[in-house]
């Protein structure tokens, strides 16, 4: 584990180098029950963001993704309030995982392959013009392909590489930094997240609903969007997560979701 020293250098770092990252946006704290949690995007980070609200007694929003303003963060409070988070064992940190292979097909299908979404409209007609898509009657091609959003993620640049939706999962978690005292799974959720929710000891109407599904993507075979040679690309870009986490490197083949 690393030094305090150590940690609160990491944390003055991280304070003014990303502002929206993992001890910022990614980060729920509650110092009234003493837990931190650290949410990814992609891994089901709405839903137990509004289960934790709920918990601390506040609304559901109207709109889902306003969920994502609301709770505290890490960076509400001071570095030595953090150190004493981060460390202590009167504090229960946990946090849910996914496979990599998965969770990059979901953040495809939910910001990028679709004809709706807004936020990601600039990536899409970046590929498209890296790719030289086809334009017909003054209009570009649809919906741009998974693997050319794989290829551009690899190669692009670092601001456009961590965006939370497909930056390393080590790296949103800071595990050099913070020592879980539970790591759940994706693939195991409603286990895993009824048995976080009972260690805080959460409501039982709230555990009732808290595993509902909140953002939901279009289920489609992994084996359709993958072959091994793209499939040899997302674990290199990945091989961190895959290593830390336990996931396989032919799991693009089997379907656990």
């Amino acid at each position: 584990m690393m030094a305090k020293q150590d940690l609160r250098t990491l944390i003055d770092a991280e304070r003014q180098c990303d502002p929206n990252g993992s001890l910022s946006y990614h980060s729920r704290v509650s110092p009234a029950h003493r837990y931190v949690c650290m949410t990814i995007p992609k891994i089901a980070c709405s839903t137990i963001k509004v289960a934790l609200d709920q918990f601390e007694g506040l609304p559901v929003p109207e709109h889902l993704g306003l969920v994502h303003d609301q709770g505290l963060r890490l960076t509400n409070f001071s570095t030595e309030e953090i150190v004493e988070m981060l460390t202590s064992p009167d504090w229960f940190r946990f946090c849910f995982v996914r496979n990599p292979y998965y969770r990059l097909f979901s953040a495809y299908k939910s910001k990028v392959g679709n004809t709706w979404e807004q936020q990601y409209v600039w990536l899409q007609d970046e590929i498209r013009q890296r790719f030289d898509y086809p334009v017909r009657d003054g209009r570009p091609a649809g919906i741009v392909a998974f693997r050319d959003f794989v290829r551009f993620i690899r190669d692009a640049e670092e601001p456009v590489r961590r965006d939370g939706h497909w930056n390393l999962q080590t790296n949103v978690l800071m595990p050099q930094a913070i020592e879980y005292d539970f790591v759940g799974r994706f693939e195991s959720f409603t286990r895993d997240f009824e048995r976080v929710l009972r260690q805080l000891d959460v409501p039982a109407e709230i555990v009732a609903t808290a595993s509902e599904v909140r953002n939901p993507t279009t289920q489609i075979h992994h084996a359709a969007a993958y072959d091994g040679e793209l499939a040899d690309c997302v674990y290199e870009m990945y091989e961190a997560d895959f290593e830390r986490f336990g996931y396989d490197r032919d799991s693009w083949m089997f379907d656990f979701e």
